[in-house]
C-alpha cells in the first residue's frame, strides 16, 4: 500500500462542488441551517414533556423541521438533493469518495494559496458515544450527559 509505505496520499477534484458552496454560503442558507440545528436541539429538550400544550408545540415544530429539510434539499437539486449529504448524513457517493480521496476539491486551482510543502491533516470525527469538547451541542446540553457518565 502506497499510503502505508511512502506516505501518500489521494485527492480528488470534483467540479460540482463549486456550486454546492455557492448555495451554502449563502446568508439564507446559512440562516436556515442554524435554525435547523437550533430547532432540533429545541425537540430534543421539548420531548420530556407530556403535557397537550407542549404537545402541540412539538407538533408545530416537526412539522417546521420537515418543511426546512424539504426546502435544503430542493435548494441543491429538485430530484436528489445535495451531492454530498442527504440531511444529516453523507450520501453514498461521499462515503466512497471519503474512502478513496484523503481531500476533495471542486479545482486544483483551489492548492495554489498553499505552500508544496503544506500537510493536510485529517480531522477526528466524533463518533456517537463519544461526548467530545468540541460537539456541536452546547455545553449547556452536554452537562446531564456528563453528569450522568461521570456519576457511573
Amino acid at each position: 500500500d502506497l499510503t502505508l509505505k511512502h506516505g501518500w496520499r489521494t485527492g480528488a477534484i470534483i467540479p460540482e462542488l463549486r456550486s454546492e458552496l455557492r448555495i451554502m454560503n449563502t446568508e439564507q442558507y446559512i440562516q436556515t441551517m442554524t435554525w435547523l440545528q437550533t430547532l432540533t436541539g429545541l425537540l430534543e429538550q421539548m420531548q420530556v414533556h407530556r403535557d397537550a400544550e407542549s404537545q402541540l408545540v412539538l407538533q408545530e415544530w416537526k412539522k417546521e423541521r420537515k418543511e426546512m429539510r424539504e426546502m435544503t434539499k430542493g435548494s441543491f437539486n429538485t430530484q436528489f438533493g445535495s451531492l454530498f449529504r442527504t440531511d444529516q448524513n453523507p450520501t453514498y457517493f461521499l462515503r466512497r469518495l471519503s474512502r478513496f480521496a484523503d481531500i476533495y476539491m471542486a479545482s486544483l486551482s483551489c492548492l495554489l494559496s498553499y505552500d508544496v510543502s503544506h500537510t493536510f491533516y485529517p480531522r477526528r470525527t466524533p463518533l456517537q458515544h463519544e461526548l467530545p469538547a468540541w460537539s456541536d451541542r452546547p455545553p449547556a446540553a452536554r452537562l446531564p450527559l456528563l453528569q450522568e457518565a461521570q456519576a457511573k
